[in-house]
């Protein structure tokens, strides 16, 4: 089947069981190959990983595989190499960065969330603390920053790619004043990158007064995708009006994009595919799920969407080369990455009903 063909049979519990224990396993391939340094992308079988020794903003999600891995087998070596990971993320809590909630969250929080592990809720905390003091009152959120592509201009631009991981971090002890920059947060992110009819623009810049959309909203597809994530989970926290925004951006990926692989972006219907935004929406669609009247149709929409994954050739023998990813300035390319791996996993655990869809 290929990657973009609607799937005519429900998802199996069966190969839902075996395309988790094949991403487990995979895992176990992936840290023997690199060893001490973080995986930030493979681009094919017989290709080698390209490594950072410090994992960028993917890192968090290296370590939040593990996280899953660990609270699935409840073995203490999956517990111990997901906090020794973790630590080596800790180096990354100064950068100038709003993707530092992406690397704390994932890499961090879900100890925290999962596991109540007291390492992973030290190292959360001091991500929280960091995050605060990055909130800038007049913007009304945390900018982008200069690192990690936010260039000179990082301070005055917002990003939609962590607010989900940010609202998280701010709820994770319900702390009455954290909870209030969230939602600051969600505001300011609906401001500026909110378009007409639940579609979402995947940055914007604050300038002379205003916030300029920084992409055409709805375009690209993982922007839409990190945009579901984030209002799903501010829809869990504040409720109205955020439900109500969740449900029309779920809205507006189904009439565009439907319950197949999407295109990267909808202007260039015959460039690549991206099976990650799919794999998030997945798992966005099961979180909305869990307080929705029509709870079974979103269930089931979210399945047929990981049969298209799982039963295409993105996805063989636990390597989800899935992940739409800019390898260099001219050059966007289908790749392996722990960002890829980690959302169809949690997609995968959600829908055995082994994590909750709302918590990641």
């Amino acid at each position: 089947m290929s990657a973009f063909e609607i799937p005519h049979r429900p998802l199996e519990t069966a190969e839902v069981r075996r395309a988790i224990n094949a991403i487990f396993t995979r895992l176990e391939q992936i840290d023997a190959t690199c060893g001490q340094g973080f995986p930030l992308y493979c681009t094919g079988n017989n290709t080698l990983w390209k490594v950072s020794a410090g994992g960028s903003w993917l890192g968090g999600f290296w370590a939040g595989l593990w996280w899953l891995k660990a609270h699935c087998s409840g073995r203490r070596a999956d517990l111990q190499q997901a906090l020794r990971i973790a630590e080596r993320l800790r180096d990354k809590l100064d950068s100038d960065t709003h993707h530092r909630s992406l690397i704390f969250w994932y890499g961090a929080g879900l100890g925290a969330r999962l596991l109540a592990d007291p390492q992973a809720e030290e190292l959360t905390e001091q991500a929280m603390q960091r995050l605060v003091r990055a909130f800038d009152p007049v913007l009304g959120c945390i900018p982008l920053g200069r690192e990690m592509g936010g260039g000179e201009q990082g301070d005055s631009c917002l990003s939609i790619d962590p607010l989900a991981a940010t609202l998280q971090l701010f709820a994770l002890n319900a702390e009455p004043r954290l909870l209030g920059l969230g939602r600051q947060q969600l505001q300011t992110s609906f401001r500026a990158c909110a378009g007409a009819d639940g579609t979402w623009s995947s940055h914007a810049r604050f300038d002379q007064g205003q916030w300029q959309a920084g992409d055409v909203p709805g375009n690209w597809s993982r922007g839409q995708a990190w945009a579901m994530l984030g209002l799903g989970t501010g829809a869990r926290l504040y409720g109205a009006p955020f439900s109500s925004d969740a449900e029309r951006a779920s809205q507006y990926w189904l009439r565009s994009r439907g319950v197949c692989v999407p295109v990267n972006r909808l202007d260039q219907p015959m460039g690549l595919s991206d099976p990650c935004a799919a794999a998030m929406v997945a798992l966005a669609l099961q979180g909305q799920a869990m307080d929705a009247v029509e709870a079974e149709v979103l269930r089931q929409q979210a399945g047929q969407l990981l049969a298209a994954i799982v039963r295409s050739t993105d996805f063989e023998h636990g390597r989800f080369t899935g992940h739409c990813y800019r390898t260099s300035a001219a050059v966007e390319q289908k790749v392996e990455s722990a960002c890829g791996s980690f959302f169809l996993l949690a997609a995968l655990l959600a829908w055995t009903g082994e994590i909750d869809p709302r918590w990641i």
